[in-house]
């Protein structure tokens, strides 16, 4: 069973292009499976939990809702000393986190589709599940508009977007990089997602922090779409890492003595966002950095 398990960690841990919340559903079915078959004592499974969930985070150590999942799990399993019960909470947990995933991003269209300025062309990075379903829903009812996707390199999550945006008869526009902060003067709004919200900034595909900047100094409102499963509270953004990433993405064969700095995500300040839209609606700093505040925090979460 657990060899079972190992694998999906594997895979989540290799994944290199999945967004999020689309990846935290393969870390939902390696918890419910080692759940499901585990057999012995409370006390037990309670470690192994915790095993599990430090492994999860390690896994994708950029990415905020395994951290979620792995926490409410801890709280659900804690303090509770019949194996029966443990096992009926911490699904009962999953169910619950399951069904926030799949009822996070549908509020947030509804809510940011009124962003879409009509006959605007709005500029967005990387690849997100949310702000491609509000592109789509915006469309659907009947605004008309463009988008502009940058590449996203190094693993052109933006020319898949593009693609997606086309194939719903979006007028979609593709651009370097570092195009992007030239083209900002004829930007009408920016639009990102989110990896990880912490008190100390928004986690997204590198780059976004010089969008944010580029926006400022042209006046372009700045908004991520990001589910309150992406929220950490401090202790839990103790773990929070950016790592480097397989240099060899970037340059293939690079001269001997070259240093090739390569990941995938960077961190942009919150005040440089606008606002942040969640399922429960607008957010601006000050209101975030209270919701932070009031995340419960299993004891035993990994730092």
């Amino acid at each position: 069973m657990m060899d079972q398990v190992d694998s999906l960690l594997m895979e989540i841990k290799n994944d290199r292009t999945t967004g999020a919340v689309e990846l935290a559903k393969k870390g939902v079915d390696a918890i419910t499976l080692f759940i499901t078959r585990f057999t012995g004592e409370p006390s037990f499974f309670f470690s192994e939990l915790v095993r599990l969930s430090k492994m999860l985070i390690n896994c994708q150590p950029s990415m905020a809702p395994f951290f979620h999942l792995a926490n409410l799990l801890l709280l659900a399993a804690e303090g509770r000393q019949d194996i029966e019960v443990m096992k009926a909470a911490t699904k009962e947990a999953i169910k619950r986190f399951v069904h926030h995933l799949q009822q996070s991003s549908e509020a947030i269209s509804r809510i940011a589709t009124g962003l879409i300025p009509e006959g605007g062309r709005v500029l967005t990075h990387s690849h997100s599940s949310t702000v491609l379903r509000t592109f789509i829903d915006a469309h659907r009812a009947g605004k008309r508009f463009e988008v502009v996707c940058t590449e996203s390199r190094p693993n052109w999550e933006g020319l898949r977007l593009a693609e997606k945006l086309n194939e719903s008869q979006i007028k979609v526009h593709v651009e370097i990089d570092s195009a992007a902060a030239y083209s900002m003067k004829d930007i009408q709004l920016v639009l990102v997602g989110a990896d990880c919200l912490t008190p100390y900034g928004l986690v997204n595909k590198v780059g976004t922090y010089s969008l944010a900047l580029s926006a400022r100094e042209k006046g372009v409102n700045f908004y991520t779409l990001c589910g309150t499963e992406k929220l950490l509270a401090a202790r839990m953004a103790k773990s929070f890492r950016i790592l480097r990433k397989d240099p060899r993405e970037v340059w293939p064969d690079p001269p001997k003595g070259i240093d090739v700095f390569n990941f995938y995500y960077d961190m942009t300040p919150l005040y440089l966002l606008t606002a942040i839209f969640t399922e429960e609606g607008m957010l601006r700093t000050n209101e975030v950095l209270r919701r932070f505040q009031s995340i419960r925090v299993s004891d035993y979460f990994p730092t």
